[in-house]
């Protein structure tokens, strides 16, 4: 397991600092910007940036949402993308730190407007609430899930139960009873959720 403020993943984090770096220049924002988009400190943008730190995935994902993309792409960049319709578990690439491991079932492509992902959130991590800009889907593998939609009381999810959060509610979960739990998520890519929002709100008269 990882410790907590380092990221990893199949294949390394080299160059972690500079292709953040590339992406936020790209998105023409500033360090600062970039900071209050995704709801951090700047400092922690600066030393991320110089390779002084490596972030959580969760807030490594915060930061590549503001960027306009998300955690499956970057770290799927160096390699090609599998064709066809149907994805191998040798194909899918896995990223983990000290409190889950991701693995990205789908892989990084245009025509995929899905992100779905293998999740095992490891005991010990309490996360904070996070507004997700697509609607969010959830099936539970194995153990229990503390679920918990800002606003509404906490519930436990044991497997075989699933979830469903529309765009821009604060949500987050966490294992129950100090055991691990493994879930099945999807949502739209934050392109496909933006694309969506744009349409629905033209439509209004």
């Amino acid at each position: 397991m990882a410790r907590a403020d380092r990221t990893e993943s199949r294949g390394g984090v080299a160059g972690l600092g500079p292709r953040m770096r590339s992406l936020r220049q790209r998105a023409h924002l500033s360090m600062r910007a970039l900071a209050r988009a995704a709801g951090v400190a700047v400092s922690h943008v600066s030393n991320l940036e110089a390779g002084r730190v490596e972030p959580t995935l969760a807030t490594l994902r915060k930061l590549l949402i503001a960027l306009g993309t998300d955690i499956g792409p970057f770290f799927s960049d160096d390699r090609p993308a599998p064709a066809g319709c149907v994805f191998r578990r040798c194909q899918m690439r896995s990223a983990t730190d000290a409190g889950r491991t991701l693995t990205f079932i789908l892989p990084s492509r245009p025509d995929v407007r899905l992100v779905m992902l293998d999740e095992e959130l490891f005991a010990g991590e309490i996360p904070a609430f996070e507004s997700l800009e697509g609607d969010l889907a959830g099936y539970v593998l194995s153990g229990e899930l503390w679920f918990e939609v800002k606003g509404d009381p906490p519930q436990v999810l044991v497997a075989g139960d699933a979830f469903y959060v529309p765009a821009g509610r604060p949500v987050r979960g966490r294992c129950h009873r100090g055991e691990s739990v493994r879930l099945v998520t999807a949502q739209l890519k934050p392109q496909e959720a933006a694309g969506r929002s744009r349409r629905a709100g033209g439509r209004i008269p």
